[in-house]
């Protein structure tokens, strides 16, 4: 899950000031008349709200989650796009006992390739006697509406980092995730895996490590599957007499790091990840907050945007080699 930077938490609890100083002066404007709608949010209640969205993206962002962990770096939430670049081979090396370089001099290629950045919003809002009965309740406003932004937010993310934004495209340079990705080392998988053989398991396993060690990428993998299918593997035997299970036999494959089960993974897919900066990261413009929208009169309501600015920036270098293997 992302990590708020200084800046990030800045930016949002100034929103929440802001918010709560305007509701104050609204009401001293209004007088005790109608004092009730200009109420500033608790504390308590923004804490509250946050750790529902927390609990939510636990629940929902599985393949999200995981590489935000690892591979996630922060991102001006005004940058449109994040450039990588690549650095063709050159010149070559001279072995003397002198030191006079006898080598050929020659400059590497560079190039800039993008990953847009853009932002995932969702609304929803209260009307002012909402909130001024909720007021005599300890603020408990139905949560039904927020859950479903939050609900919304955390769905889009786990697409992006698998299929991207089809719809966005900065400078010519369009969004991709991992199912997608033009760069990506792909193989298709020869059986539905809820049902096949242990054998037959590994061999699927095996074959889309070996599509990472084609493209250099010989170190350990991290592997996302299907729930379904990992529940099958972890749940049956390996052979009939044999005492391990199907999972319990693939995590003993060398390069396989751990495995990440996830109902956004399609059923008989597997995506081997190399989760390392060179490879990816993902672009941490804003983690999912909540913000207060402006009030300007008594009668307004009470709206609230849930938001988030990610995206996975999947990497390759100057020969197309990319830490991505996708069986599907």
């Amino acid at each position: 899950m992302l990590r708020f930077t200084q800046q990030q938490q800045a930016f949002l609890l100034n929103n929440r000031r802001s918010f709560n100083g305007r509701q104050e002066a609204l009401a001293n404007a209004m007088g005790e008349g109608m004092l009730g709608n200009a109420h500033a949010l608790p504390k308590d209640v923004w804490g509250q709200w946050d750790r529902e969205g927390v609990e939510l993206q636990r629940s929902m962002l599985a393949v999200f989650n995981d590489l935000a962990a690892s591979v996630s770096s922060p991102m001006a939430i005004g940058k449109l796009i994040h450039y990588f670049q690549t650095i063709s081979d050159s010149g070559e090396a001279n072995v003397s006992l002198d030191g006079r370089s006898k080598a050929r001099t020659d400059k590497p290629t560079f190039d800039y390739h993008g990953t847009p950045l853009p932002i995932v919003d969702s609304q929803f809002g209260f009307g002012w006697r909402e909130v001024e009965a909720a007021s005599t309740e300890g603020f408990t406003l139905d949560p039904a509406a927020r859950t479903n932004a939050n609900r919304k937010v955390a769905e889009t993310l786990e697409t992006a980092v698998l299929s991207g934004f089809s719809s966005i495209t900065v400078n010519g340079q369009s969004s991709y995730g991992l199912r997608n990705h033009p760069k990506r080392n792909t193989r298709a998988t020869g059986v539905a895996l809820n049902g096949a053989t242990g054998a037959q398991w590994l061999a699927e396993i095996t074959a889309t490590l070996k599509l990472l060690h084609a493209a250099n990428f010989k170190v350990p993998a991290t592997l996302y599957l299907n729930w379904d299918d990992w529940f099958y593997a972890g749940s049956t035997e390996f052979a009939a007499g044999y005492p391990k299970t199907i999972a319990q036999r693939v995590l003993e494959i060398p390069g396989v790091r751990e495995v990440i089960p996830a109902d956004s993974v399609a059923a008989n897919e597997i995506m081997g990840v190399v989760k390392d900066r060179r490879a990816m990261q993902v672009l941490n413009g804003m983690p999912i907050a909540t913000r207060a929208q402006f009030r300007a009169n008594p009668e307004d309501d009470y709206n609230f945007v849930t938001m988030a600015a990610a995206a996975l920036e999947i990497k390759f270098d100057a020969e197309d080699n990319c830490g991505i293997a996708h069986s599907s």
